[in-house]
C-alpha cells in the first residue's frame, strides 16, 4: 500500500526529461516537494488539456529551455503560477496522477462593466460609477466571443494561449449557459454582425428574456418574455452588466497588469424557446468518487458518489449526464439513464443538479463529464459551438479516506488503477506537434493494487475493455 499526497502551491521549478518527446515525463517542484509527472500524462489547464512538453513551446511552436511558469526559471513569471497535484508516493518518489495548472484555481473577480474599449475588446470592471476597475480581456484564440487575440489593436498585447478559454464549449456565458460576447465595434456607430445589438432587448427585459427566432414562438417559463433574436449567435454585453471573471494576470509592457480571462459569467437570465434549436448547457461542477479495492486490515471508506451541477437554457428538456474519456472516443457511462435529468422549472430556472449515492460496488473512473440535451441533434453552430452539448474535466475526485486516525499512520492511496484512461491508456491526443497515441503513464502512480477493482465477486474488473 502506497501513501497518497495532495499538494497545492506555487510552481518553483519545472523541467522536461526529454524535450524531443511530445509526451515526455517532467519534474515539477511545488511547495518545496519535487514531483514526477510521468510520460503520457495530460495536464489540465483552464480551457484544455496539454502535455508537459507543449507547455515549453513558444507561440511559434519552438521548444524553449524554460516554460516561464516556474519561479526558478531564468526569466521568472512576474506573477506566480500554481499547480494542484494528487498522486501516490511510490518507492520514495512523488508520482503525479492528476495535475491542474492555473494562477490560483479559486481566484476570480466581479463587478459592473464600467466601459468597453471596442478597438481592443478590453473591459473595465468595478463598482458602478466608481473608480476605474480591473482591466479584463478575453483570451479568445478563435474569436467566438469578440475580437480574436491576433485581431486589430488587440494583437498589440500578446496573450498566453496556454491559458486560453475553452474553444469547444462556452465558458463566456449568461447564468443559464447562453454565450455572451464583447462587440467588435461600438453598437452606437456600427453593428457587429457576429455580436448584434438586436440579439438583446433594451429596458426592463434586457436582463431576463427568451431568445426566439420567430414571432409567436413560445417563451420559456419563469417570467422570461420572448424577444426576437438569432439564437445561433451570442448575446452582447453592455456597460452596467454585472459579471464574474476568472483568468491570469497579464503584464502590460506599458505598465501594470490586466486580466487575461478564460471564464466570464454574466448576471443574465437568457433562455431558448421550449424544444427549439439551438439550446445551450454548461457544467458548473462535477465530482466523482473513485472507489478502490480495499486493503486488508486498513479501516477506510470509499465511494462511487457522483455529483453534477449545471444549467440549461431550455428547462423543458432533460439532459443526459455521462462520464467518458473524450480523447479515447468511448461512450462512457450514463448516470441519468434514458429518461435523463430534468432541469428545474422553479427557482433558478434551468438549473440541473443531482447526487447519485455510492451504491455501486465499483466503477471505472473517467477524465471528463458530458452533458447533452436529450432530443437535440447537436448541430455545430456558426460559432463552432455544439447545440445542447458541453464537456468538461471532472472538477474533483473523491478517493478513499482512512476512518481511524493513526492507522496505518499515513493517508490511503489514490486508486489510480481504476482510472482506466491511465491504466489502459489508448486513444489519440492532439498535441502541438500533431496527434500522438497515449500509452500508460510511466512511472505509474501505483496504489499497491496491480489491477483495477473487481466488479462484485469477479472475475471481471472495472477497466476490462474500458
Amino acid at each position: 500500500m502506497e501513501p497518497s499526497f495532495a499538494i497545492s502551491g506555487e510552481i518553483e521549478a519545472f523541467t522536461l526529461d526529454t524535450p524531443g518527446n511530445p509526451v515526455s515525463a517532467a519534474k515539477m517542484t511545488v511547495s518545496n516537494i519535487p514531483v514526477t509527472l510521468p510520460t503520457n500524462l495530460l495536464v489540465t489547464m483552464p480551457g484544455k488539456y496539454m502535455t508537459p512538453h507543449d507547455l515549453f513551446l513558444d507561440a511559434a511552436g519552438a521548444m524553449q529551455a524554460a516554460s516561464g511558469l516556474a519561479l526558478s526559471d531564468p526569466v521568472p513569471p512576474k506573477t506566480a503560477f500554481e499547480a494542484e497535484i494528487i498522486g501516490n508516493i511510490v518507492a520514495g518518489d512523488y508520482i503525479a496522477g492528476v495535475v491542474h495548472i492555473s494562477q490560483g484555481a479559486l481566484h476570480s473577480g466581479a463587478g459592473f462593466i464600467q466601459q468597453i474599449d471596442y478597438a481592443t475588446g478590453e473591459m473595465r470592471i468595478g463598482a458602478k460609477s466608481g473608480a476605474a476597475g480591473a482591466r479584463v480581456r478575453l483570451n479568445d484564440v478563435t474569436g467566438v466571443y469578440g475580437l480574436r487575440n491576433d485581431e486589430g489593436a488587440k494583437a498589440a498585447l500578446a496573450m498566453d494561449a496556454r491559458f486560453e478559454l475553452d474553444p469547444e464549449n462556452s465558458p463566456i456565458h449568461a447564468k443559464t449557459g447562453f454565450p455572451v460576447c464583447v462587440p467588435r465595434s461600438d453598437p452606437a456607430i456600427a453593428d457587429d454582425p457576429k455580436c448584434p445589438s438586436a440579439n438583446r432587448p433594451v429596458g426592463t427585459d434586457a436582463y431576463r428574456f427568451t431568445c426566439v427566432r420567430t414571432a409567436g414562438e413560445a417563451a420559456a417559463s419563469g417570467n422570461a418574455p420572448a424577444h426576437l433574436c438569432n439564437p445561433d449567435l451570442p448575446i452582447l454585453l453592455r456597460v452596467d452588466d454585472y459579471v464574474t471573471y476568472a483568468g491570469i494576470l497579464q503584464p502590460d509592457p506599458a505598465g501594470g497588469f490586466l486580466i487575461s480571462a478564460y471564464g466570464l459569467d454574466a448576471e443574465l437570465g437568457v433562455y431558448t424557446s421550449p424544444g427549439a434549436e439551438p439550446v445551450y448547457v454548461f457544467i458548473e461542477e462535477a465530482l466523482q468518487g473513485t472507489k478502490g479495492e480495499r486493503f486488508p486490515d486498513i479501516p477506510q471508506e470509499e465511494t462511487t458518489r457522483f455529483r453534477i451541477v449545471g444549467f440549461s437554457t431550455d428547462p423543458t428538456r432533460s439532459v443526459d449526464v455521462r462520464i467518458a474519456d473524450s480523447d479515447r472516443g468511448n461512450i462512457g457511462f450514463s448516470f441519468s439513464g434514458p429518461a435523463g435529468l430534468s432541469p428545474s422549472n422553479g427557482p433558478q430556472l434551468g438549473r440541473f443538479r443531482n447526487t447519485w449515492p455510492s451504491k455501486d460496488n465499483a466503477r471505472a473512473v473517467r477524465r471528463d463529464v458530458e452533458v447533452a440535451v436529450i432530443g437535440s441533434p447537436h448541430a455545430v453552430l456558426p460559432t463552432g459551438l455544439t447545440s445542447g452539448s458541453y464537456t468538461a474535466p471532472i472538477s474533483e475526485y473523491i478517493y478513499p479516506e482512512i476512518t481511524t486516525f493513526g492507522v496505518p499512520g499515513y493517508p490511503s492511496p489514490v486508486s489510480f488503477e481504476n482510472f482506466c484512461f491511465l491504466t489502459n491508456a489508448g486513444g489519440t491526443f492532439v498535441a502541438a506537434s500533431g496527434p500522438v497515441a497515449l500509452s500508460s503513464p510511466s512511472p505509474f502512480p501505483a496504489s499497491g493494487h496491480p489491477l483495477s477493482q473487481e466488479i462484485g465477486a469477479g472475475p471481471g474488473r472495472v477497466c476490462d475493455g474500458q
